[in-house]
């Protein structure tokens, strides 16, 4: 479906395009339902296909245009079949996807990302975002109700090259209709709905109600000092007076800062309690204050899974970045470990779990390139070690490792990729929803994750 000039974009078109959120949709509509998603922008149908044109951000007129209900409507209308043993729900993490996908359970976000144009300098610099973006948010309140509107201002993570855009994350105060008909009517009795939780916090401000505002995000691999210090160079760079160029200045934070950008609004949480009334089993919450967390415990859980399955659970993929495609794991019998980028930090904790794990037979390293240079990245020939943890064959992909860290992949990449692992058939049957929240609860010894 195209939009035309003076009709209104539908959701597929005002949501952001290449968001983790919108990419892990995709790819769990394709590995629960086994069917491609319809391309918005042409008549073929494809899956996973990045439109250039509408990853730079919607015009600032189409925030008309934005319904949450609507949003709501057409992720949970991708999924087809007429019931499902759970659902997965939350804040965006790939573990939670290979999770969903081992279930045979959709995957579904807490709320959606708008990225709106405007000027590089309102881009970049936090007073003329903020001033920009406070109306903005205004309108997105006013048509909805139950929304909260969390706007990320990122001068560094962002960087000159980019498209220059105001970002916005929009979240769900209260379980939508169309939610909660589809848990109604697709979730199976008995079925349990899996919310994933990110309660890392960054601290931000609230010049209105119902509207937060971050400068920096927690997935910059800096703490909020370091990050206010960074800026304070960028801005030397940019300005001849840091005291006289108060567009440069960070909004006070007001304290308020467990629920960040890609965390899950406390109304959500309360009304998703209050749908599963006395029985406490249909909703578990999997809380996380470490990406590394999840992504550890996700992996050890699969192992089991497929040894249990009588497979071999000795050959590891791990994904970098957008570069996912949950289907293909499955298919082939993978263990997938997940990383959001290729910081120091995310290596690190990858490092740490691959030494205290069973020895892995076979690994395929797969990563997107961050497209920056920064202190914070890691040089490629560190990831090529990663490789070395394998028995007997570690591989850094080599079209990621000529692209790293300035090029593109094409996200089919990793599919085209994966397709070529031989089946490891057949597939086992879906992971239940006990076995798997049983698993987590006993590898929160990871720290930094919590089921309940």
């Amino acid at each position: 479906m195209s939009a035309l000039a003076g009709s209104a974009w539908p959701p597929e078109q005002l949501v952001y395009q290449v968001d983790l959120s919108t990419e892990m949709l995709r790819a769990g509509v394709h590995a629960v339902d086994g069917r491609e998603w319809a391309d918005p922008t042409t008549k073929r149908r494809t899956w996973w296909t990045r439109r250039r044109g509408l990853d730079a951000g919607i015009p600032r007129q189409r925030v008309a245009d934005v319904r949450a209900d609507e949003v709501a409507a057409w992720m949970t209308g991708a999924y087809s079949r007429p019931q499902y043993p759970a659902v997965v729900v939350g804040s965006p993490h790939v573990g939670a996807l290979h999770l969903a996908a081992a279930l045979g359970a959709p995957w579904l976000p807490a709320g959606f990302r708008l990225s709106v144009r405007c000027s590089p300098t309102e881009a970049r610099r936090p007073q003329p975002a903020l001033r920009q973006g406070r109306v903005i948010a205004s309108h997105l309140l006013e048509a909805d109700q139950d929304i909260a509107v969390y706007q990320r201002c990122d001068p560094i993570g962002q960087g000159a090259t980019v498209s220059a855009t105001l970002d916005f994350y929009v979240k769900w105060t209260a379980v939508p209709e169309h939610l909660r008909r589809f848990l109604a009517e697709r979730l199976a009795p008995g079925g349990t709905v899996v919310l994933i939780r990110d309660c890392r916090g960054w601290p931000a401000t609230q010049p209105d109600d119902g509207y937060r505002f971050q400068v920096g995000t927690v997935g910059a691999g800096l703490s909020w000092p370091d990050y206010c210090r960074q800026l304070r160079r960028l801005s030397d760079e940019s300005s001849d007076d840091w005291a006289d160029d108060e567009s440069w200045t960070v909004p006070a934070p007001d304290g308020g800062d467990v629920d960040a950008e890609q965390g899950i609004h406390p109304g959500l949480l309360g009304d998703l309690r209050r749908w599963s009334g006395d029985n406490a089993r249909r909703l578990r919450i999997v809380a996380i204050t470490d990406s590394a967390a999840l992504s550890a415990a996700v992996a050890d859980v699969y192992r089991s899974w497929l040894r249990g399955a009588g497979k071999t659970g000795n050959r590891l993929v791990i994904g970098c970045g957008a570069l996912l495609d949950p289907w293909h794991v499955v298919r082939a019998g993978l263990v997938p470990y997940w990383f959001p980028g290729p910081l120091h930090s995310d290596v690190d904790a990858l490092e740490y779990w691959l030494a205290g794990s069973e020895p892995y037979r076979t690994i395929d390293l797969l990563v997107d390139p961050p497209g920056r240079l920064s202190p914070k990245v890691v040089p490629r020939d560190r990831l090529s070690a990663l490789t070395r943890f394998a028995c007997e064959r570690g591989v850094l992909d080599p079209t990621c490792r000529r692209n790293y860290p300035l090029g593109m992949v094409d996200p089919r990449h990793i599919t085209r990729l994966l397709s070529e692992q031989p089946y490891d058939s057949p597939p086992p049957q879906p992971l239940s929803t006990a076995a798997a929240i049983e698993g987590l609860d006993r590898l929160a010894r990871y720290g930094r994750l919590l089921v309940t």
